[in-house]
């Protein structure tokens, strides 16, 4: 966690009353909200090497754009030097800072219609359409660093290149060369979020307003969907059932992509990719928590174990992961 003296300078940065500050999360980033007049604001703290500073100002950048060219996502503020990101050190830590203006309205709640169902997916497709269509005439011009484009992850764990967890590397392995092979152009791929998962876009009468672009890739706009319809489908769906699961995915995407399609035009050979994109985001969903592991069963919950297990017995079927074996 950020020591009180890099919370002070980051409230010095911003102008804020540090009393204001309420901590929210620590995950990938410390995050906090603060307040400065009547407005609520996000806080951002990324401990990352020095290094990493001009990727953090091109993801902002690309914010900056999309709000002014339309694009209901979390504004980023400047600071009072008029940068839109500050760095500082405490000891051998590097800290950036960003803030943003906080974004109306709450997290989705699959029990109630008004946070979950067709009218909150179309408007999620017409957002992220938005988006794509932005993201063609996006020149980051000023920016000295791009971010960084889809690329084969390197995977060197010795610990899952045994039994179940090879299993799980090989299908990773095998995904990746097909999608290495892909064409890119200006209508397929561009500047993606790669991360438009429900707990990343707030909605307020059905509107859906975005944010947490720090995972923001080049990469295909047919995977940027099909991460929404992954993550829709994992936390969307009462029943933990293939075939509720399959349903609910065909359902997901058409809402989908009928407001997908009101704001940025798709071919029909990328929406047919969208079902693979899914299968390669649910197999990468392992890597997330095995990429460290030390090998040690133990370790793993029993829900990890029953998801490696279910896992398995699928591509050892040849069969698709839930949702994933769907006609569009």
């Amino acid at each position: 966690m950020a020591s009180s003296r890099i919370l002070l300078q980051a409230a010095k940065s911003y102008e804020f009353n540090v009393e204001t500050l309420v901590f929210l999360s620590n995950s990938t980033n410390e995050v906090y909200r603060f307040t400065k007049g009547d407005l609520s604001y996000i806080l951002r703290l990324s401990q990352k090497p020095q290094e990493y500073v001009e990727k953090i100002r091109a993801e902002v950048d690309w914010v900056y754009y999309l709000v002014k060219n339309g694009l209901r996502a979390s504004l980023p503020i400047q600071t009072r030097d008029n940068q839109l990101t500050a760095v500082y050190h405490d000891g051998d830590k590097c800290y950036i800072a960003t803030a943003f203006y906080a974004a109306p309205g709450r997290f989705f709640d699959k029990n109630d219609e008004q946070y979950w169902g067709p009218k909150v997916f179309r408007n999620w497709g017409e957002t992220m359409g938005r988006m794509h269509r932005l993201s063609k005439s996006y020149g980051a011009s000023d920016v000295l660093v791009k971010r960084d484009c889809w690329s084969i992850k390197t995977i060197n764990n010795p610990h899952l290149q045994r039994g179940s967890f090879n299993v799980l590397l090989e299908k990773l392995i095998s995904m990746e060369k097909k999608i290495h092979l892909l064409p890119r152009d200006r209508d397929s791929s561009g500047l993606i979020h790669n991360d438009f998962h429900p707990y990343n876009f707030f909605i307020d009468d059905s509107e859906i307003t975005v944010f947490d672009f720090d995972d923001s890739i080049y990469g295909w706009f047919s995977l940027d969907i099909a991460i929404a319809a992954a993550h829709a489908v994992w936390w969307g769906v009462q029943k933990d059932e293939r075939v509720a699961k399959n349903e609910f995915a065909q359902l997901f995407l058409r809402e989908f992509l009928m407001g997908y399609g009101k704001e940025n035009h798709l071919s029909e050979y990328w929406i047919q990719t969208i079902p693979m994109f899914m299968e390669y985001r649910n197999i990468c969903s392992f890597f997330w928590w095995l990429g460290e592991w030390d090998g040690n069963e133990s370790r793993l919950t029993v829900e990890q174990r029953n998801a490696i297990n279910y896992a398995v017995k699928l591509i050892e079927s040849g069969l698709p992961f839930d949702g994933c074996d769907i006609q569009i």
